[in-house]
């Protein structure tokens, strides 16, 4: 048995998957990766098994059990195929699936990567996010996968940073997320799209890379899937890839009105940081709190209003 088997979060993981499936035999223990809602353990050098944290974990992993079966279907890369879906002791579910081939991108191996390679990984989001937003909604819905209103929502997080965190900043910084949700909120454009599914998490760490085939093998964790902007879907790709690869994956797709795309993108920039500000005061967390200070920090100095 592995050593690991002394660790009390270990001994958890194996208890809870072996009172939901009695014929699992467990050698092997190894923590794959934690978020904010979900921690993913590796079993047997086989199985991965997701553990959701709290209520809205448990909510995506249940959007994920729904929709992964119909989505295959439409998606050409690999994708999580969920064999194993148990209850855990504090009623969360949880779930397993086979290990899938490749390894999460990361930034030290993006930039290792010849041209070529960047070219045909940026091929291949382009089609994987084709495929997703041609899904139909009614079907998602049906899937309970949540249709988000832009508009409403980021008018709701204006108003939430302005009551719970302008007291913890200074004044330029207020003054700045004002600004910033203003522009936004009142440009009738940024609100004339056609909604379509969005993956809505398009990170290095959630794409399968193949080192000896140059290319991405498959795409795990679709627990943020929602209906909205398809300008959205390409918020994380400008986050972590830069503005050169997002651009090409756009021009792979026959973007249009592409500066607006981007003038659109960089406020989801902000309002994420924003986002992660609110979560460092709801969790009581200064660690997270200071980094979204720094974060949005840094972005003033940049300034990348356009």
């Amino acid at each position: 048995m592995d050593s690991s088997f002394k660790n009390a979060k270990f001994e958890w993981v194996k208890e809870m998957i072996t009172s939901n499936f009695e014929n699992m035999k467990i050698n092997h223990i190894m923590q794959l990766g934690e978020g904010w809602m979900n921690t993913a353990y590796l079993i047997n050098h086989e199985l991965v098994f997701r553990f959701p944290k709290d209520k809205d974990g448990a909510i995506d992993i249940k959007k994920e059990i729904k929709a992964l079966l119909y989505l295959k279907k439409h998606i050409s890369l690999n994708i999580p195929e969920f064999i194993y879906c148990g209850k855990q002791d504090n009623g969360y579910p949880f779930v397993g699936y086979r290990l899938l081939t490749g390894e999460p991108m990361n930034e030290q191996l993006f930039c290792s990567l010849p041209s070529e390679t960047k070219e045909k990984i940026s091929y291949q989001i382009a089609e994987f996010i084709d495929q997703v937003c041609s899904f139909s909604i009614e079907q998602a819905k049906s899937l309970n996968i949540p249709e988000k209103n832009f508009y409403q929502y980021y008018l709701d997080i204006f108003n939430e940073v302005k009551e719970k965190a302008f007291n913890k900043i200074n004044q330029d910084m207020q003054t700045y997320i004002s600004f910033r949700f203003e522009k936004y909120l009142k440009n009738k454009n940024h609100f004339r799209y056609s909604p379509k599914v969005l993956y809505a998490d398009l990170s290095m760490d959630h794409l399968l890379f193949d080192q000896k085939r140059q290319e991405l093998t498959g795409i795990i964790d679709f627990g943020d899937m929602k209906i909205g902007d398809p300008d959205y879907e390409y918020l994380y790709l400008l986050e972590e890839f830069g503005e050169l690869f997002t651009k090409n994956v756009m021009e792979h797709r026959k973007e249009e009105n592409i500066q607006h795309k981007f003038e659109k993108l960089y406020f989801f920039l902000t309002a994420d940081n924003v986002v992660l500000l609110l979560e460092g005061i709801k969790r009581n967390n200064r660690e997270m709190l200071e980094e979204a200070v720094n974060i949005i920090q840094c972005e003033m100095k940049i300034n990348h209003i356009k």
